[in-house]
């Protein structure tokens, strides 16, 4: 079996029309992998119905090492601090990983 790995699941929570932004942010970082979902919902800027693009919010999953994952909060924070609406927490996970580690045998 392979060797469960320890990463950082990242949620950011934006408007749909700032999802291009975010990815160019997160490829600046050599991050090709996410996944992106529609999402719509209520909070502090009102309603999101999901309807249009200006009113509509995604969710992007992006799973990383501790290091990469620092850089690209200091991205995000960038942004907020810009006036930008994006929400931005990650957590602790274990994967089972898609390629098993080198080791020095054959096997």
């Amino acid at each position: 079996m392979r060797e469960i790995e320890e990463k950082k699941l990242l949620t950011i929570i934006t408007p749909g029309e700032l999802q291009r932004m975010v990815v160019e942010q997160l490829k600046k970082r050599g991050i090709g992998g996410y996944t992106v979902v529609s999402a719509s919902g209520a909070g502090t800027s009102g309603l999101q119905s999901g309807m249009l693009i200006s009113d509509s919010s995604v969710i992007l999953y992006i799973i990383m090492s501790e290091e990469r994952l620092q850089k690209v909060l200091v991205d995000m924070d960038k942004l907020m601090s810009r006036g930008y609406r994006v929400k931005a927490f990650y957590q602790d996970i274990s994967i089972l990983p898609r390629k098993k580690a080198r080791t020095g045998g054959k096997s």
